[in-house]
């Protein structure tokens, strides 16, 4: 599978999760170096092979006769994220407390890119977007939406040296892409999912398919977190959690 496999130096893979009937909506991501790229899709295509695993790999497949399989797909996302040849960034947000009419100008769409943004500038550019040498991309799941792409990369950038003082601009791609087509973004999907399950408290009912809430259990228990209600510390970039606060409602 040839996915995404840009110039740059560092690439954020995203997706977002639970903007439909879940109170708390993930937007989250796996960053890696460029370097990396091709030997994880070596990697997840030696897998495909032993597992027999041919179908999009996707947090909605997950089913109790795959169990075993998308556990190693989550063991192998692990040994990458304990190595630091793959991080994953998270920022989540309570629908509940959404104000759109004040601040989005009455449009849902509009809140959810600008998690994307607060997600892409604070962690991903602020990781890996301080050195001048460094160029970045990110790629995100086809989406529609009512913020153009190019506007939001122009934004980030905007970010960048308003907020963090970077004076070049590190973002030079900001592109959609097909997660069929990309086992990366697949990756991201699955480790993502569970987060957002997680977070929900899907993991804990008996409602919840047993092979996903075992797959959001294992996710969880190897971030070394106790829970995602809490943030980690902002110099942890290994595995990063960020509860938004929502702005005061008018």
């Amino acid at each position: 599978m040839p996915g995404f496999r840009p110039p740059q130096d560092f690439v954020f893979f995203a997706d977002e999760a639970g903007i439909s009937q879940d109170r708390f909506t993930v937007v989250g991501g796996i960053c890696i170096h460029k370097n990396s790229i091709s030997e994880v899709h070596d990697a997840i295509r030696e897998y495909r092979k032993t597992a027999n695993m041919n179908a999009e790999l996707k947090w909605t497949k997950i089913t109790n006769q795959k169990v075993e399989e998308y556990q190693e797909l989550v063991d192998y996302f692990f040994a990458l994220n304990s190595t630091n040849r793959a991080h994953f960034y998270a920022i989540i947000f309570d629908s509940h407390q959404w104000d759109h009419k004040s601040y989005n100008a009455s449009d849902a769409d509009v809140g959810l890119s600008k998690l994307y943004y607060q997600l892409t500038l604070h962690r991903f550019v602020k990781t890996c977007g301080r050195d001048p040498g460094h160029t970045l991309a990110i790629c995100v799941d086809h989406r529609n939406s009512s913020t153009s792409l190019i506007d939001l990369k122009n934004m980030i950038n905007a970010g960048a040296r308003k907020s963090l003082g970077i004076d070049h601009y590190p973002v030079k791609q900001l592109v959609p892409f097909d997660s069929k087509k990309d086992d990366i973004l697949q990756l991201n999907d699955v480790i993502l999912g569970a987060v957002c399950a997680a977070r929900n408290g899907k993991h804990l009912l008996p409602a919840t398919r047993k092979a996903k809430r075992e797959i959001a259990a294992s996710v969880l228990k190897k971030s070394g977190l106790d829970s995602y209600e809490q943030d980690t510390p902002r110099d942890n970039f290994r595995f990063s959690i960020w509860n938004m606060k929502p702005r005061p409602r008018r």
